[in-house]
């Protein structure tokens, strides 16, 4: 690796990325001549050009909270005050932003950076860094502190007749997803994957849609074999947003890929193609095909005992996750829904319940999830309401 090209392409970028943390252009100038030394003595050799600047900016931001942590070690205000302006960036408008804010003074000083970290884009592994903690001792204390959080801004919003349902959708058509989740009298908020983390505190339900990019198998355990286009670190942003939102009690559905990616994130793991398992895939790669649930399930109560759905997937729930149940099933056997009964609403199901063909299930499965968040955001039901 040339040392003096990598400095000379991203120098400028590194040392405007650590002032915004440190504030001092001294200290991130020295701070910078670090990035470039690890770098070269450690980054991997093979990395794209693009990959090698996101490594950069990683190890730039972790030497930035350690700066931070040395200068004044048992303030987590130096931390909350370098990212707290980003807080909310993402907010639609000044009133959401003063709110976000308002919620936040409310909390103690280290849940507030907790949070704050949160908004602007950190992970538990940074939040550890902050607390002289693990990892996992700090996502326990952040949902704890995400939770704070939503009880103080849910109390200082304006009253909203409809619960916020946020949309995370990668490559398939999003608009079918938000007309038939509008038409349940929610308000939905589309979102990128990589900014869903922030913003879960302030919705009332999160729904995850389908996908030409199936989940990649290394995250179940396995090589690839027969999935297609699978895409890894997509799949680690999307999982981590399934844990955590699963860690708040917050609504969450599942649609297709959103289905496999509540299993695999609690251990579970897929049929790659279902040819592995000796099945044709007749009656499942298009047209619709009836399910029947299981007694005493949510499903059961959205759908009835049977159903007919719109189906459209080649890969199937295979090992079922950890506290989760199966309680939905084809004809032939396949896994169809699975629900976490300990949690007020999570649920995947393998159909595509945003397909007109889905006609009276997918109505019964949305006014399901409408019902939770309603409940979630401390909203009376539609029908209390009506």
């Amino acid at each position: 690796m040339d040392l003096d090209l990598l400095i000379s392409t991203h120098r400028a970028a590194i040392e405007r990325h650590l002032r915004r943390y440190v504030g001092d252009p001294g200290l991130a100038e020295d701070l910078a001549q670090e990035v470039f030394l690890r770098a070269w003595l450690h980054a991997p050799r093979d990395l794209s050009p693009e990959r090698r600047r996101a490594w950069l900016f990683r190890v730039a931001r972790n030497a930035a909270i350690d700066a931070l942590r040395a200068r004044r070690p048992h303030d987590d205000a130096v931390l909350l005050d370098a990212v707290g302006g980003e807080v909310a960036g993402g907010a639609d408008d000044l009133d959401e932003r003063l709110t976000i804010e308002a919620a936040l003074a409310q909390l103690p000083a280290r849940e507030r950076a907790l949070v704050t970290l949160q908004f602007a884009g950190f992970g538990p592994t940074d939040a550890a860094r902050l607390l002289q903690t693990t990892p996992e001792a700090a996502r326990k204390r952040l949902t704890r502190a995400r939770e704070r959080f939503r009880v103080a801004y849910q109390a200082l919003r304006p009253a909203a007749e409809s619960p916020l349902v946020l949309l995370v959708a990668r490559d398939q058509q999003p608009e079918i997803y938000e007309s038939w989740l509008g038409a349940g009298e929610v308000r939905v908020r589309r979102v990128a994957p990589e900014q869903a983390s922030r913003q879960l505190a302030t919705a009332h339900a999160l729904v995850l849609t389908g996908d030409t990019h199936d989940v990649h198998p290394a995250t179940y355990g396995q090589q690839i074999r027969a999935a297609r286009n699978p895409r890894i670190e997509a799949d680690r942003t999307d999982l981590a947003i399934v844990r955590e939102a699963l860690a708040t009690r917050m609504p969450v559905l599942g649609i297709c890929r959103g289905h496999q990616l509540i299993n695999v994130a609690r251990g579970g793991s897929l049929h790659q193609d279902l040819s592995e398992i000796g099945h044709d895939g007749a009656g499942h790669s298009s047209g619709t095909h009836p399910i029947r649930s299981q007694d005493g399930s949510l499903a059961r109560r959205m759908l009835g005992a049977t159903a007919a759905v719109p189906t459209l997937h080649h890969q199937a729930v295979a090992r079922v996750g950890r506290g989760l149940t199966v309680t939905s099933t084809s004809a032939d056997g396949l896994v169809e829904a699975v629900e976490d009964p300990r949690l007020p609403f999570a649920v995947g199901v393998q159909w595509h319940a945003e397909l007109p063909e889905a006609s009276e299930a997918g109505r019964r499965l949305r006014d399901g999830l409408v019902e939770a968040a309603r409940r979630h955001a401390g909203l009376a039901p539609l029908a209390a309401a009506a």
